[in-house]
């Protein structure tokens, strides 16, 4: 399945980069197609491709575009 199919049945957008972001963005990360965050960025760092997300429960990860897939809502 394309990216642009997986958009258009999920609602959600592919992310590939920081400049993508800003606090407040509504994210989910995945891996390999399978859900391990969601929760809203906090914080980006571009020079090193990675943000920090909050989730609805309280829990902080730091998110990297180089180990996960990052959709936003569309």
């Amino acid at each position: 399945m394309t990216a642009a199919a997986k958009e258009a049945r999920t609602g959600k957008v592919l992310v590939s980069g920081c400049d993508e972001l800003s606090p407040g963005t509504e994210i989910e990360a995945r891996i390999g197609g399978v859900w391990h965050f969601a929760g809203r960025v906090e914080e980006t760092h571009p020079p090193m491709g990675l943000f920090w997300a909050e989730s609805p429960a309280g829990e902080r990860r730091i998110i990297e575009f180089e180990e996960y897939e990052v959709y936003r809502a569309a």
